[in-house]
């Protein structure tokens, strides 16, 4: 199940819709370029602020990639950014750093980071801050900060040398490196206040989850308000618009809202609410991605915030962060080509499903191959049209009638129904029917609208459309206590049930 899983709770679990909402949030292709950037001007204060972002990774363990941050010379970097062994980086100068114990590798979840920088501090660990989901990091492999001083900082400055970046690193005063791949989120930057993530966020009372609240409270002279709510334009007055009333817009590079798989304006969210009708872009919540963590699976790539996939050959396949029992589901996949665009495999799998020689000789598959065959646990027979490039593969997965179905459509032309079998925890899916050459995909799970309509009744992959469970808080029915036995009976009483 797409369950994000954090030590604060469950990241979109359905029946906890949201009062406060995040209308969408941006994605960073890394291959593309893509960041923001503004001047600075006279800061209220350059040893005091605070920055607050939500992120979803894409791509991981590829190499170091920037949140936000600058460089100011050869010899001076400063920056929050995410490892190659994934760790997550403040950097305040090329010898000066923190560096965390925890990884940063799931690509399916949300995460909220609250970034406090207080160098006049006389506490030295109070200098510089992360908090990750409302809780404060405080293991680290290298802590510098008893070094830090108030001359360090290089983010609230009027340095125009370099340029400010958020979604990557800048390295001259027009250039930048180390672009993030994934989604980024509500972005705000509090000039002069060194403050909590409670300013930002909240444990919710049902579910124990962290989750996103409104912001209220002065912004500073560089302050700014980053909702990428605006996708009339790639301008830095529409996507890049500051939305604190400092008008602190900040200028997209790289990024499109043109219709189709392009598109970096999506509506995957840390907040879940809306309605699904079924056209794609509409509900809100954590949608599925293709994830490089996911069981079973062979080698290839993940790009494009996960969605974009290129399988290597020998029938190498990637899976998805989310898998189901039940429901009513749509998404589609465009076959964007390959070394062997005929090779084109798509379909779902168990999740326990393992991989032998190839996916078409191995049990718990269930493919659509671009030949027109279907393949069910790996025996083939006849089924639709052939497809190739720029085709568009819908896929409607009904678990909930009594014979459990998947129809596959070309470009809207429904090939047919097939019953499943073999299957009892499905995972989508993609691959290649090729020995040696790879297969590329783009997928939609409903984070941007469809090329066409799903079927009635289909829902977009997204925790909104999940079924409420039954536990919304796992504390109030399965916990741990720790005690050392006497040898005497023990009454517990500290849970929060009997």
């Amino acid at each position: 199940m797409p369950w994000p899983v954090h030590p604060t709770g469950f990241f979109g679990a359905r029946g906890d819709s949201d009062t406060y909402r995040i209308e969408r949030s941006l994605r960073f292709n890394s291959a593309d370029g893509p960041y923001l950037t503004r001047p600075f001007s006279t800061p209220t204060s350059s040893s005091k602020w605070t920055m607050s972002m939500w992120f979803k990774r894409g791509s991981i363990s590829t190499g170091l990639v920037g949140l936000f941050g600058k460089t100011v010379n050869s010899g001076a970097n400063f920056y929050i950014g995410i490892n190659s062994n994934d760790t997550m980086t403040w950097t305040f100068t090329n010898t000066l750093v923190m560096t965390t114990n925890q990884v940063f590798r799931d690509p399916s979840s949300w995460c909220h980071l609250v970034a406090v920088w207080d160098s006049a501090n006389s506490t030295a660990i109070q200098r510089a801050r992360i908090y990750i989901n409302g809780s404060e990091i405080t293991s680290w492999s290298t802590d510098n900060r008893s070094s830090v001083t108030t001359s360090m900082d290089a983010w609230n400055t009027t340095n125009t040398s370099f340029l400010h970046a958020v979604g990557a690193i800048s390295n001259t005063a027009s250039t930048v490196a180390y672009n993030f791949d994934g989604h980024i989120a509500e972005t705000y930057f509090i000039d002069g206040q060194a403050l909590t993530p409670s300013r930002f966020g909240e444990t919710d009372a049902i579910t124990g989850r962290w989750k996103a609240k409104a912001y209220s409270g002065t912004y500073g002279t560089n302050g700014f308000y980053l909702k990428f709510a605006d996708n009339s334009g790639t301008t830095a007055t529409t996507l890049g618009k500051d939305s604190s009333g400092n008008g602190n817009n900040w200028t997209p590079n790289n990024f499109s809202v043109t219709s189709g798989d392009g598109n970096d304006s999506l509506v995957d969210s840390p907040t879940n609410y809306g309605g699904d009708s079924g056209v794609g872009g509409e509900v809100r919540g954590n949608y599925c991605v293709f994830t490089s963590i996911a069981s079973n699976m062979s080698s290839g790539s993940i790009t494009n915030g996960g969605l974009d996939v290129s399988t290597v050959g020998g029938g190498g396949q990637k899976r998805t962060s989310f898998s189901f029992t039940s429901g009513k589901w749509y998404w589609e996949i465009t076959h964007t080509g390959g070394a062997n665009p005929n090779a084109g495999s798509i379909g779902i799998c168990d999740a326990s499903a393992t991989v032998d020689s190839n996916i078409f000789t191995t049990s718990g598959f269930i493919i659509y191959y671009a030949a027109g065959d279907k393949y069910i646990n790996g025996t083939s027979s006849s089924y639709g049209s052939s497809y190739t490039t720029n085709d568009v593969i819908g896929i409607a997965l009904d678990l909930d009638s009594g014979t459990k179905t998947i129809s596959f459509y070309k470009n809207n032309t429904n090939q047919g129904s097939i019953t499943i079998s073999g299957i009892t925890n499905v995972v989508p899916f993609v691959g290649s029917g090729s020995s040696t050459q790879n297969t590329t995909y783009s997928a939609n799970f409903g984070q941007r609208p469809f090329a066409y309509t799903a079927p009635s009744g289909f829902k977009a992959l997204c925790t909104q459309n999940l079924t409420q469970p039954t536990i919304q808080k796992p504390s109030t029915a399965m916990d741990v206590v720790t005690y050392t036995g006497t040898g005497a009976s023990q009454s517990i009483s500290s849970l929060g049930f009997s």
